[in-house]
């Protein structure tokens, strides 16, 4: 098992949520790629696999989020199709390391109902179960008991994230890695 006290190799894998963080920044004891693209959807990102791949190397641990673009689209079915074989491609790159599935976050979208989120993160939880990942839980840290997104943790937009929210993420982020040292 990973000792944590040691440089870990991470990639955060995902859409402008992941991009526009500073991964690096928040885990400077570690060697982190952040590979996430704005504006893409699952099916964006199970394209480029093979890049992601490449840029990858074998890390200690790669988080992935994704679905938040088909979430606004309201592409349930293709979420969980690409989702399936990104995780398919990903188990099989990366034999090393833990995958790491983040469940997608609420938004503040009136066409949108954060229910419908919730369950398709229970999707996801279970295709991380058939392959063997991870799953991260951050939907629940990020709404109210109406399942409604805390305001303070989302920017103007409903959908990307504050400081406040980017401190949550991260926080859950490294709660994971001191659970694995």
């Amino acid at each position: 098992m990973l000792k944590l006290s040691l440089m870990a190799e991470i990639v955060f894998i995902g859409n402008s949520l992941t991009e526009w963080f500073d991964w690096q920044g928040r885990f400077p004891e570690h060697k982190v790629k952040n590979l996430g693209v704005a504006g893409e959807t699952a099916g964006g990102l199970l394209y480029r696999m093979e890049s992601i791949i490449s840029l990858s190397g074998d890390p200690d641990f790669a988080f992935l989020m994704t679905g938040t673009n088909d979430v606004l689209m309201e592409d349930y079915e293709g979420l969980t199709s690409s989702y399936r074989e990104i995780l398919a491609r990903l188990s099989t790159a990366f034999m090393r390391g833990k995958i790491v599935v983040q469940s997608i976050l609420p938004v503040d979208a009136s066409w949108t109902d954060n229910r419908a989120v919730m369950k398709q993160n229970e999707a996801i939880k279970g295709l991380a179960r058939d392959f063997k990942a991870e799953y991260l839980d951050l939907f629940s840290l990020f709404t109210g008991p109406d399942f409604s997104p805390l305001a303070e943790c989302l920017l103007e937009d409903g959908v990307h994230l504050s400081a406040k929210g980017y401190a949550v993420w991260a926080n859950a982020v490294e709660g994971f890695l001191r659970m694995t040292e």
